[in-house]
């Protein structure tokens, strides 16, 4: 039986694991860093870019969530975890304004944050799932 991660579309399938989690790293930290920004009421104009660079990392997330699945010894309860964190984080994110306004909106925020985090750490814990399996 062929080992279809010792052919060249499992090394291919490798790098794009690898090359989305270098996006989810850079665009997750700089989408936490403009987060952070605009809750200190400071580059508000770069609104959009933060929107974007978090579509690239929950984008990222998708990738790596869905690849590890079918890579040796993937978890499908990572896929679904993944898919549930990166709805939740657009979901919340392109709606958080208009959640809870008044002085309590910063509970929407804290859950912004935290499904952002929730994105890198869910993302890179699916690569490293994929490089475990990919190795053995």
């Amino acid at each position: 039986m062929l080992d279809w991660h010792a052919t060249r579309e499992g090394r291919d399938f490798t790098m794009v694991i690898r090359i989305a989690s270098v996006v989810l790293s850079l665009a997750g930290l700089l989408a936490l860093l403009l987060g952070l920004l605009f809750w200190a009421g400071a580059a508000l104009n770069l609104m959009q870019m933060h929107m974007l660079l978090g579509l690239l990392a929950v984008g990222a997330l998708l990738v790596i969530g869905i690849g590890q699945a079918f890579s040796k010894g993937g978890s499908w309860i990572i896929t679904a975890g993944a898919l549930v964190v990166g709805a939740a984080t657009v979901v919340i994110g392109m709606w958080q304004i208009s959640l809870m306004p008044g002085e309590f909106h910063w509970v929407i925020q804290v859950i912004h944050l935290v499904l952002g985090l929730l994105t890198i750490g869910m993302g890179h814990m699916g690569a490293a799932r994929h490089r475990k399996g990919s190795a053995g």
